[in-house]
């Protein structure tokens, strides 16, 4: 069979790296006994499905999330190698885990997808898997060459993705350098948003996870009622130094407006994030400035609004606590009276 790729105007390839991995799966549920193949992100001790081929059979879909114990692909990946199991006489391997109870399969076929980060060695990202039912291992034995040649394949595909989302991201924020706060020359809410979305969408495709914080100056107002607007431009600008320091070069800081700003770290996960929103209140105390942070966690499961409403709210409750004021919860920011 003849392969011809699309291509655009230019005379260059214009298959997509999604579809490249959506076709390369819907292969596999032809050419194989297998219908129901995926491709699932290791993290934290956890699996993440990134994709699923369309023609699956079983429940499984992109955002479902398995504790590496319980899937037969935190097997694949601790070994490194390809993995074939199936279930005899209706009793599941004790490696075998919730994913193929769940799932209702009696057979898994996995093999790991080697990940090259633009810094450092090689690594293993995930695995390629398929769930099949009323099958045994044999059948799938004569299939081996074609999956791990496709897990090649899918591996350049999230290669080339990750590698094109660098540049972008590099793009992005240089030409974000218009969208700098003139006062702390940290990102203004027009840079946030536009680099914080176009995280978000790298999460969902990826299946990592980023830390949000919010920060807010819990003494602006008075500072400007007494001083006057030149010594709140001086705490405003103090507490960008403070707060840059406290991060990665990597992190995304802004100033959303006013008192409040807003920290993206990225490749984060919720441990590392509630320790650096601890970090950053405690450096900003001993700075002399008082200051009100709440956090949250963005993850491919998760709008980034919803999350960001999150950390909103989390930090105006910590603002309420320290006030000793009630707390009235709502849809909206909760206040204090």
């Amino acid at each position: 069979m003849d392969l011809q790729c699309p291509q655009d105007g230019a005379g260059r390839s214009a298959v997509h790296p999604g579809t490249m991995i959506r076709e390369t799966l819907a292969l596999l549920s032809r050419a194989t006994p297998i219908n129901t193949w995926f491709v699932s992100r290791s993290r934290n001790g956890e699996h993440i499905v990134l994709h699923v081929s369309p023609e699956a059979d079983l429940a499984l879909a992109p955002g479902q999330v398995y504790a590496s114990t319980a899937t037969p692909c935190g097997t694949v990946v601790e070994a490194g190698r390809t993995l074939v199991t199936a279930t005899a006489g209706g009793v599941a391997p004790s490696h075998v885990g919730d994913l193929m109870r769940d799932c209702g399969a009696n057979l898994y076929a996995g093999t790991p997808l080697v990940w090259a980060p633009e810094h450092g060695a090689c690594e293993c990202f995930g695995t390629l898997a398929g769930l099949g039912r009323h099958a045994t291992a044999d059948i799938i034995a004569p299939h081996l060459p074609l999956i791990t040649h496709a897990a090649s394949v899918i591996g350049f595909a999230l290669q080339a993705a990750h590698d094109a989302d660098s540049l972008r991201r590099r793009a992005e924020r240089a030409e974000s350098e218009s969208t700098v706060d003139d006062l702390t020359r940290l990102y203004n809410r027009r840079g946030w948003q536009s680099i914080a979305y176009a995280e978000a969408g790298r999460i969902q495709r990826y299946g990592s996870s980023a830390g949000l914080i919010m920060i807010d100056l819990d003494e602006l107002k008075r500072t400007n009622d007494a001083y006057g607007h030149r010594a709140g431009d001086a705490l405003l600008r103090h507490a960008a130094q403070v707060i840059r320091s406290s991060f990665r070069d990597s992190d995304v800081i802004a100033r959303l407006g006013g008192d409040e700003f807003a920290v993206l770290l990225m490749e984060s996960d919720g441990p590392a994030t509630r320790w650096a929103a601890s970090r950053v209140e405690e450096s900003l105390a001993i700075a002399g400035i008082q200051a009100s942070v709440g956090w949250d966690l963005l993850d491919g499961s998760r709008d980034i609004d919803a999350a960001l409403h999150d950390a909103d709210a989390a930090m105006y409750a910590a603002k309420c606590a320290r006030r000793q004021f009630i707390q009235i919860a709502g849809p909206e920011r909760p206040r204090c009276a």
